[in-house]
């Protein structure tokens, strides 16, 4: 009798370089249960294919058949290239990630290191907390995101505290030219009652073909306020997947804003619990995409306590081939009466070939409440198009004119100056080409 031959498959080909990952690094024993808890959960999940609920518009195949290899944290970037990425204001408040890990040396805390308490897990052996969230982690690659992560960052805010700058978190990878690498940071943030934070987070690369599968988790203590801005560059050839997850306490606020330049795949999967009155949720993105270029987005709001407002706007620009896509929820719970919610989807499509998926959703268990969704995709309104021409602009200049007026919308909604400029020389540039 013949012995029956087992294919592989996607499990086993990051089961494998997970056996390979846990020899390299040796993680100390809280690293090493946070790691085999998450693989755990991955291997029950499964590879997500098309008909899996939070992937229904992304294609993983290419991902999926990538023979990755673990990084190299210890990879020489010099400063230069992280000073090009520093925005003004931030050059004493800065964390560095090399390939998914932190790296002391090379960021800059002084501006707020009597304000911002920074450890690591390596240096406690309580990990309860990351292992409560992976107990009901129903993210795939966030459950690989926490098996892969060599460390997890934790920042700490102490209560009533205002920390008196930005602080810059900037990503940067280096990709491999032999094979792509994957990289993992997990960050945790503790937001102490009553304080005040601001954070830019931004990803780049200054090589190729890597993939930057992130984690991190806000827990928003009562009344304190989180401003975070969120900034993706990373080149074509990388794939960029973030799972975050907010926390909200008793009149909490946390306001995002997203920007994404898009990439082979993007994937941001946002997670808010709304868990106490009077907390505020305000999440606001922007793509602008060209070539084969893809931005999709999964949210899932919870309104858990009575009184909680969420407001979500995305807009996308798509042209050439670009993809994009938004699934979002907002579940209501029993009980969480007097909640305020909307959420706006909107789609400028600039080719024939480009594409853009819209699921919103409300799911509604209380009976006092005011809640409102929509999307819509269209193209650029021919009658503004002439109106501009008639007024002595061309027909390419109108067009830019219009596509610019579409993303700024959602660009100045950011907090940040130095962010918005930089946006304006970036994302907004791609707007300037001909789309005769």
């Amino acid at each position: 009798m013949s012995d029956t031959i087992i294919e592989p498959t996607e499990e086993t080909a990051f089961i494998d370089l997970y056996k390979k990952f846990a020899v390299e690094k040796k993680p100390n024993s809280s690293l090493r249960i946070i790691q085999e808890a998450a693989l755990n959960r991955f291997e029950m999940l499964g590879f997500p294919h098309s008909k899996h609920e939070m992937y229904t518009f992304i294609n993983t195949r290419n991902l999926a058949a990538t023979p990755f290899v673990t990084s190299n944290c210890s990879v020489e970037i010099s400063e230069d290239n992280i000073a090009a990425h520093i925005f003004d204001g931030c050059e004493n408040s800065c964390l560095i990630f090399v390939n998914g890990v932190f790296n002391s040396s090379l960021s800059k805390i002084k501006a707020i290191e009597n304000t911002v308490k920074i450890s690591s897990l390596k240096e406690r052996v309580d990990a309860d907390d990351v292992l409560a969230t992976l107990e009901n982690e129903n993210d795939v690659f966030a459950c690989l995101a926490n098996a892969f992560c060599e460390d997890a960052t934790i920042i700490e805010i102490i209560g009533q505290t205002q920390v008196p700058l930005p602080i810059q978190v900037l990503f940067i990878s280096s990709g491999d030219n032999t094979a792509p690498i994957i990289c993992s940071p997990k960050l945790i943030w503790k937001i102490g009652r009553l304080a005040e934070l601001k954070v830019i987070e931004k990803s780049v690369g200054v090589g190729s073909g890597y993939f930057l599968n992130m984690a991190q988790d806000w827990k928003i203590s009562e009344g304190a306020s989180v401003v975070l801005t969120q900034v993706q560059g990373d080149p074509f050839d990388a794939w960029n997947f973030a799972k975050t997850r907010v926390h909200l306490k008793r009149n909490a606020r946390f306001y995002s804003a997203n920007a994404s330049n898009g990439s082979a795949l993007v994937r941001h999967h946002f997670e808010g619990r709304l868990e106490e009155e009077g907390a505020e949720l305000i999440l606001n993105g922007v793509s602008v995409l060209d070539g084969k270029e893809q931005v999709h987005n999964f949210v899932r709001i919870h309104h858990e306590a009575p009184q909680c407002v969420s407001h979500q706007h995305f807009k996308n620009v798509v042209n050439d081939e670009g993809r994009s896509s938004f699934d979002g929820t907002v579940i209501v719970n029993q009980g969480a009466q007097l909640t305020n919610s909307n959420q706006l989807i909107n789609n400028l499509m600039l080719s024939n070939n480009c594409h853009a998926d819209n699921k919103p959703n409300l799911m509604i268990f209380a009976d006092d409440v005011k809640c409102t969704h929509g999307a819509t995709i269209g193209q650029i309104d021919d009658e503004q198009l002439f109106y501009l021409q008639t007024r002595g602009l061309s027909k390419k200049f109108a067009k830019e004119l219009l596509t610019r007026g579409f993303a700024e919308s959602i660009i100045q909604t950011i907090k940040f100056p130095e962010v918005v400029k930089e946006l304006s020389n970036t994302l907004l540039k791609k707007l300037e080409a001909d789309h005769d």
